[in-house]
């Protein structure tokens, strides 16, 4: 039995394209017309030129200089009225938008003065404020009739030390949208994400291609109904869609040859640059995603080839 967030993922089209959740520029406007157009499923941008860096968006001030309490209130990405207003007035057809937060390990990790303490230790009162802060975002799109995507970005994973309450460390984010994921960035902690099942799970692919243990941890979570987005072209687009095709292409075949059904696996896979172009030019960005676009449009027309 597949859980409501595994289920609301089905009804996004294979290869499905979107953003990690940085963008280049500081035109709100820009930027949501940007995300509506190129993208399959769209995602309210952050702009680290207005709203801070990934740490700095969600905290306010440098870390050095933040004394973190559960009361801090989050003001509201710059880009959100008019992302909301965007995607009311053009409802993407399958109803599914992305919200993506950063999340509680790797805001412990930046707050930590001391790298040897585990984060893990207050990640999940962490977790507390972050669901308290995005769930207005996330009801004002349920008004809407508009399921969220929550992903976790949590590129501090490949940093702090294994512990034994990061598993529980997202519990809080786990049911407030309709669907939830962990980006990272780092080399995936396969083992870690295998015990947490994430609805989607989210990875550079470019840098860290899963061989031996990985891919059978990977193997092992698309059998069990997870969606992979695959971080298959870097942030400033460089390779092209031919050589970010043969990076799929050798991925999934390694899976598929473990007696996952390739048309089920490119069902249930989703594409994005390897992390969030926000550090780019708005010309790198526009690379990306029409690269993306491009292998999703060629391995599509190539699966229907093989039917």
């Amino acid at each position: 039995m597949t859980r409501p967030g595994r289920d609301m993922l089905t009804r996004l089209p294979p290869l499905a394209t979107t953003g990690v959740g940085s963008l280049p520029g500081n035109d709100p406007a820009e930027a949501v017309r940007h995300v509506m157009t190129a993208y399959d499923v769209p995602f309210c941008p952050q702009l680290p030129c207005l709203d801070g860096d990934m740490i700095g968006e969600w905290l306010g001030v440098p870390p050095g200089r933040c004394g973190w309490s559960p009361d801090r209130d989050r003001p509201l990405p710059r880009c959100w009225a008019t992302f909301l207003d965007a995607v009311v007035r053009t409802r993407p057809r399958h109803g599914v938008v992305k919200l993506q937060v950063t999340g509680p390990v790797t805001l412990c990790w930046a707050l930590e003065s001391r790298p040897s303490s585990p984060p893990a230790l207050f990640a999940h009162d962490v977790a507390n404020w972050l669901a308290g802060n995005v769930h207005r975002q996330i009801a004002a799109l349920a008004e809407h009739h508009l399921d969220c995507l929550l992903v976790v970005d949590e590129p501090a994973l490949g940093l702090v030390p294994s512990h034994s309450s990061l598993v529980r460390a997202w519990d809080p984010l786990r049911h407030i949208a309709g669907a939830w994921g962990l980006h990272v960035c780092c080399p995936p902690p396969w083992g870690l994400l295998e015990e947490t099942e994430p609805d989607l799970v989210s990875f550079d692919l470019v840098q860290h291609s899963p061989r031996g243990v990985a891919l059978d941890s990977l193997r092992r979570l698309v059998r069990a109904g997870t969606t992979v987005a695959w971080g298959v072209t870097p942030t400033t687009g460089m390779g092209g869609a031919e050589s970010a095709g043969r990076l799929l292409d050798h991925a999934i075949e390694g899976l598929t040859s473990a007696r996952i059904d390739p048309m089920e696996l490119l069902a249930a896979s989703v594409l994005t640059a390897s992390c969030g172009t926000g550090a780019q030019s708005t010309r790198d960005e526009a690379t990306v995603s029409r690269t993306l676009g491009d292998i999703a449009q060629r391995c599509g027309s190539q699966s229907r080839g093989t039917q």
